[in-house]
This record gives structure tokens, sequence and C-alpha cells, in this order.
């Protein structure tokens, strides 16, 4: 039993809902419904009443809730007295990235925070990841794909790229310079799994159909996405700059088609929490800002408010 055990059980026992808590903590459902069992086996005593349609607390559930609010605010607090007291903590910046970052993003932010004698850890994680990650104060900073919950964050401009149409290079539409989204409409798409990105997964297949595109079959592939790239006649969607990385390293069986009218774009931007953006943690957003507009030909440009604006599949690799 931990801290997490805590505050997974005050976010349901607050919304009374798994799936709702599960979203507000950016996880998907199974992992919290387990979290919860196991603090109920550690404790002895059942903490909520289920059926299929709803949840409520037992009578030691709601004995121990206010126990519980108290106990995950005293670890928050107790964490950012001492990360404030301690000098050697507080130069260590805890940074995660999207798995796709470049490798020349990734060395130039961390040799440019170690100039300044800032000790950096680095990890690698979806956007729903790092939200939860920095709910619990386990990372600093992390580099966010839009849409996401920016309660409580410190949010820098976003940064943009176009998105194009990623093929294999046999497909019927290789040939083909210039699509529109109507074009792709016989062909699969490869996606991303949902409890990755909830809100990235569903604004991308919005913005599909509102184009003119409503894939007959969608294929969830991370390290597959190649393969069924070729073997479905499957079509998806990134940054020129992916497919680029994959020539430069000698394999052309993809091929990238820019798509007409550019109505797809992908947005990002560095984030951490709104109460610690001083200091090093204020210097290291520039960085990373920086760095991204420098290797990754990430270019600022106001986010629109609705859908449309933010649809790629992060954790599909297409540049290994």
């Amino acid at each position: 039993m931990d801290i997490r055990h805590f505050r997974y059980f005050v976010a349901v026992a607050e919304t009374l809902s798994f799936v709702k808590a599960a979203r507000d903590l950016h996880m998907s459902q199974p992992p919290l419904s387990k979290r919860i069992a196991e603090l109920e086996e550690e404790l002895g005593v059942r903490l909520f009443h289920r059926t299929s349609r709803e949840v409520w607390l037992t009578e030691a559930g709601e004995s121990l809730l206010p126990q519980a609010r108290n106990t995950v605010r005293a670890f928050d607090a107790t964490m950012r007295v001492a990360r404030s007291l301690s000098p050697s903590e507080s130069r260590r910046l805890r940074i995660a990235l999207p798995p796709e970052t470049s490798r020349d993003l990734l060395l130039d932010v961390v040799r440019r925070l170690q100039e300044r004698e800032i000790e950096v850890h680095v990890a690698e994680a979806s956007t729903a990841e790092q939200q939860r990650l920095l709910d619990a104060g386990e990372i600093d900073i992390g580099v966010l794909r839009h849409p996401f919950d920016s309660r409580g964050l410190w949010v820098s401009a976003p940064l943009g790229q176009p998105l194009g149409v990623v093929l294999d290079a046999a497909h019927p539409l290789a040939a083909v310079p210039k699509l529109s989204l109507p074009d792709l409409s016989p062909y699969p798409l490869v996606h991303f799994q949902k409890h990755l990105a909830p809100d990235l997964y569903d604004e991308m297949l919005e913005l599909c159909r509102v184009g003119g595109y409503v894939p007959p079959k969608i294929l969830h592939g991370v390290r597959t996405t190649v393969a069924l790239l070729k073997t479905e006649s499957a079509v998806t969607f990134a940054p020129e700059r992916l497919i680029k990385r994959r020539g430069q390293s000698g394999t052309k069986e993809l091929v990238w088609r820019i798509l007409e009218g550019s109505p797809m774009n992908w947005w990002t931007s560095v984030v951490c929490k709104s109460s610690a953006f001083v200091g090093f943690t204020r210097y290291a957003t520039d960085v990373i800002s920086a760095s991204m507009q420098q290797h990754e030909n990430w270019k600022p440009m106001p986010r629109p408010s609705k859908v449309g604006s933010s649809i790629f599949p992060q954790s599909t690799e297409l540049e290994s």
C-alpha cells in the first residue's frame, strides 16, 4: 500500500464512479479497480458497494474518506517543503517526453540543463500517463499533446505541426502526391489505443468524420503499425519529420503524403504544475520549447478551441 492507493480511493469516493475517476486520474479503469481492491484487501474492509449502474461508499468508506483526504494533502505538502529545503533536490528535474521524441532533442535538453548543474531524469510516457505522473508529483515537467485537462497546470504557448497521410510504399494511393480525407474512405485507420490519450482519440475520429473519412475499420497498433499499414492497406497520420527519420535510417517502405488544405495539425505544449513554474523549472520549460522548435520543426501556432486541432496517434511507432 502506498500514497497512490489513497489518492485513487479519494478520486472514486468523490466522483462515485470508477469511469469518471479513471478519466480524472488519466488512467484506464482496470488498474484503478485493481488498486482499490488492493486497498480493501490491505485494510480488511469493503470501501464501496457496487452494482452495474452505481457506486456508493460503505460505512467504512465514509469513515476513511476524511482521513484519506488529509493523508494525500499532508503527503503533497511534505514533498513540497522537502524539495524547497534540499539544495540537491531543488537542482533535480524529472522530465517526461513523448515516445516519438527525437534523439537530438533529448540530448540537447539534457546537455543544456546539465550545463546549469541541474540533475536531469528523463522518462518516456504518453500524454495520459504524463498527466497521472504530474498529478501524483512523480515528474516535474511534461510535454503533452493537445487536448488535455489543463486544470492546475502551467501550459506553454502551443507549438504545432501539420499532419499528412502515412502509407505503405505499395499502397494504391502512394502515387498520389496530395490526398484529401475522403480519398481515404475505403481504407482502415491505424490508431493508438484510447487509454493512452482519450481526448485525442475521440478528437481524431471526429475530425476524420467531419472531413469526410469514416474508417471502415480501426486497427489499434503501436509496434505493429508498419506491418498493419502493409498487410491491411491501412493509413495513419503523422508529421513528415517522422517519415524522414525512417528514410535516414535506411528503411523506405513508407511514404508521406500532404493532406490538401492542411485540415489536421498536431499540437503540443510543455507543462508543469502552476505552483512549480519558478526557478530551474521555469528555465527548463524554455529550454525544452526552444529545443523542440530547433530539432523537431515545431512552430508557434495558436490552437483553435474547436474540435479538429490535434490528432496524432502519439504512441504509434513510425520512427523506430
